[in-house]
């Protein structure tokens, strides 16, 4: 019973020191729940890392200079080609049906069909204007595209040829995709290989 009593009594004292440190404003430490400690801290390290990743990633996402391979791995087809109609263009292919991602933070500004029958998509932002053709594009004109998003699968629609020169109209050859870049600060085209991954 005795025990009991000293308990009591040692109780009482620490409530009286909780009441006195309360009346002047303040708690003790030890007198915040450990667990509500924790949970504060996590938040705002929770808090923390969200701002920083979100900065991060936007900075990187709406880089008008960064321009990427439509293609994470690649082979080079056919060099510098085109001037005859106004390009600087490159030949790019990953094989058949792979999957074609957007060289750059911008726009489609417009998809259609040449009159060669190639599958044409223009993706522009303030810096390039990118021109892809042959592919299977699932995007639309007016969609807003961030660096490295799926736009399409490689194909060999339009006027695709084989080795020997042969048209690869409805066979199984000549998937590849035609990448032309203007450069609007320059005011001309550039080449494809001299910008990727800059």
């Amino acid at each position: 019973m005795a025990l009991t009593d000293t308990h009591h009594q040692s109780i009482h004292t620490d409530q009286a020191a909780l009441v006195e440190y309360s009346s002047e404003g303040c708690l003790p430490f030890f007198a915040v729940p450990p667990l509500a400690v924790v949970m504060i801290g996590l938040l705002m390290a929770l808090l923390l890392s969200r701002i920083d990743t979100t900065t991060s990633f936007a900075s990187d996402t709406y880089d008008q200079n960064s321009f990427i391979a439509p293609y994470e791995d690649y082979t080079i087809t056919q060099g510098l080609h085109g001037y005859s109609y106004g390009h600087m263009a490159i030949d790019i292919s990953a094989g058949k049906g792979e999957v074609i991602r957007s060289p750059i933070s911008g726009t489609v500004s417009n998809k259609y069909t040449d009159a060669w029958g190639n599958p044409t998509l223009v993706i522009e932002n303030s810096k390039y204007q990118v021109m892809l053709l042959h592919g299977v594009y699932s995007v639309s004109k007016g969609d807003s595209l961030i660096i490295g998003q799926v736009i399409g699968k490689e194909s060999n629609l339009g006027l695709t040829t084989d080795l020997q020169g042969r048209s690869c109209q409805g066979r199984d050859c000549g998937y590849h995709t035609h990448l032309n870049v203007f450069d609007k600060y320059l005011g001309t085209n550039v080449n494809p290989l001299d910008i990727i991954n800059q």
